[in-house]
């Protein structure tokens, strides 16, 4: 078939409906890439654990018994005065300020998600003196104006 410049209708719709050839089809059309078993057997697993994975929450538990928890996923910024005052600032405009005594290992716990709770002291723990024992005595939380 010999196709001509005026022809380019033709040419056309024959490019469109003419077939690859099978083994080409095979080939190009439906390939997907493989991998070993050991890697789709660890993407199958990752993907069944994947709920399973809480979020983690810093839990506060005040001496009253009250208790509040914060989705560390919100947590922006931590900052610590010498003077024992730990700030956790949270994306939602939340602020937390926790006062007490040896209050840097807390800090760091924090700061690596790896605390579960800040608990205030009670009545009568606060009197204890220890060397590197943490102590909270007050935790005060502030929330942003909510429009």
């Amino acid at each position: 078939m010999n196709i001509h410049k005026g022809d380019s209708a033709l040419s056309t719709s024959t490019a469109k409906t003419a077939k690859r050839p099978e083994f080409l089809e095979k080939m190009v059309g439906t390939a997907k890439p493989r991998h070993e078993p050991e890697v789709e057997e660890a993407e199958r697993s990752l993907k069944e654990i994947r709920g399973a994975i809480p979020t983690p929450m810093l839990d506060l538990v005040f001496r009253d018994g009250k208790m509040r928890s914060f989705s560390y996923a919100y947590l922006s910024e931590v900052e610590f005065e010498p003077g024992d005052t730990l700030t956790l600032k949270f994306t939602s405009g939340a602020s937390i300020i926790v006062e007490g005594r040896n209050l840097g290992r807390l800090r760091q716990s924090v700061r690596l998600h790896r605390a579960d709770e800040i608990r205030e002291c009670s009545e009568g723990e606060l009197g204890i003196e220890g060397e590197g024992i943490s102590q909270v005595e007050r935790i005060h939380i502030t929330e942003a104006d909510k429009l």
